[in-house]
């Protein structure tokens, strides 16, 4: 189970789009988890209110899996 709600609030105040390693579709990869195929090019997350609210460590959530999914 991730450790952040996937709500239509946090899809707000997500920044996955402006991401340099943004795969071009989805959103809010920290609750959702990951995508087949992403090059890691640069990571946002930290810069996220999402990430920050949750109190979050790591990034790359779009290549690596949701937040508490497992061993990162």
């Amino acid at each position: 189970m991730s450790l952040v709600a996937d709500t239509p609030e946090n899809g707000t105040l997500c920044i996955c789009r402006d991401c340099p390693s943004f795969p071009g579709e989805g959103i809010l990869y920290c609750a959702r988890g990951a995508q087949p195929k992403v090059r890691k090019r640069g990571c946002v997350c930290g810069d996220c209110k999402v990430f920050r609210q949750a109190k979050l460590q790591d990034g790359y959530y779009c290549a690596d899996g949701a937040a508490g999914d497992g061993p990162r």
